[in-house]
């Protein structure tokens, strides 16, 4: 449990301010706490488009168990990449904030060294670090990618990154992340979500905040090691690379995302789910990372599925606890046959969706 995080902080390299998904070993090389559920920090508002202003948005999930009478998970969904200048009314959320007993956010997964690793060591295997970000064999993205992605991903690359030719050399995953970041910047496109107002309660009020966590060591006399064989190797990354550029040519949709912002801001769960989803690139990229890591590390290939047991766990036992716990959670992790809704369900818990009275 955190005693005073920062909302929804992405982690930072300490020594080496680098991209976080050069290669996981590149974050082991530094030190690094490495969340893998690509946790989304509060964008600065640009130019407002499309839809403006503050709205009530889809609500609140309200998720209870026979076994503990009186006591409330609320869940909060996230919203997906939406116009700037687009936020959702907190002051429901809020008022829930400041009447429980602890804020739940989503789960994360830390690496470790087993000892510390020193400034002018980390230096020492920055040069190896930076030879992750290429592809072996100085292979290109040309000859990685199917010829249709890569065919698309020319038209994407000439929109937001110009001629940056030595994108080219790059791992997909590094250029999924650089296309991504750039596309977002452009199309003025964050994340609006509640938290970033509802934090200021929750700080002032000293409200408990847990970060279901998955800790892992791993040993630092092996980094050089694994870090000169990880440079020969190639990723899984070819998925995580399409799916971005499917995910910044469906933002680019005018009309589609005009749509799904008018949506997201009169909480209309129906017309959001007769629409075109966004791709999901996260996943594909995070297991990238995470296949990456069970080859140089203790890290299991199933992580993902580790951690989202995790935050169930810790969303069972506040529900057990508390009278009231608010969570915060990606839309994308909360809807579908696997997400964490059907799955509390499944486990004998009554989900009543957003705007919707008890029985």
């Amino acid at each position: 449990m955190d005693s005073d995080p920062e909302p929804f902080s992405t982690p930072k390299l300490q020594s080496c301010d680098m991209q976080k998904t050069l290669t996981a070993l590149l974050a082991l090389a530094c030190g690094l706490n490495l969340d893998v559920s690509q946790a989304q920090t509060p964008e600065q508002p640009l130019e407002e488009i499309v839809v403006t202003g503050e709205f009530t948005g889809p609500g609140m999930w309200e998720v209870t168990h026979l076994s503990h009478p009186g006591h409330t998970l609320w869940i909060v969904g996230e919203p997906p990449l939406l116009p700037y200048g687009m936020r959702f009314s907190s002051k429901k959320v809020a008022i829930v904030a400041s009447q429980s007993q602890e804020i739940l956010q989503r789960p994360a997964l830390s690496m470790q060294p087993d000892e510390k690793i020193g400034v002018f060591r980390m230096l020492t295997l920055l040069p190896a670090a930076l030879k992750l970000r290429k592809n072996p064999d100085k292979a290109t993205l040309r000859e990685i990618v199917p010829p249709d992605v890569y065919a698309r991903w020319l038209v994407q690359k000439k929109l937001y990154l110009g001629r940056d030719s030595g994108v080219e050399k790059m791992r997909p995953i590094v250029v999924a992340e650089k296309l991504r970041n750039a596309a977002i910047e452009q199309l003025q496109v964050g994340y609006g979500g509640s938290w970033p107002d509802v934090w200021e309660h929750v700080r002032t009020k000293q409200i408990p905040v847990t970060t279901p966590t998955l800790y892992f060591i791993f040993k630092a006399d092996d980094l050089r090691g694994q870090m000169k064989a990880a440079a020969h190797e190639r990723l899984a990354d070819v998925e995580c690379f399409a799916l971005t550029v499917e995910l910044i040519e469906a933002l680019a949709n005018k009309e589609v995302a005009g749509t799904r912002a008018r949506a997201w801001a009169a909480g209309d769960l129906a017309m959001l789910q007769e629409l075109p989803p966004l791709p999901e690139p996260d996943s594909a990229c995070d297991q990238a990372i995470v296949d990456a890591l069970s080859r140089a590390t203790s890290v299991p290939t199933n992580v993902r599925e580790q951690m989202d047991e995790k935050w169930l766990a810790a969303a069972g036992n506040a529900l057990t606890k508390n009278e009231s716990t608010l969570a915060f959670v990606p839309m994308s992790a909360l809807l579908g046959e696997h997400g964490y809704l059907e799955t509390l369900r499944k486990r004998g818990h009554e989900v009543l969706a957003p705007g919707l009275d008890r029985p």
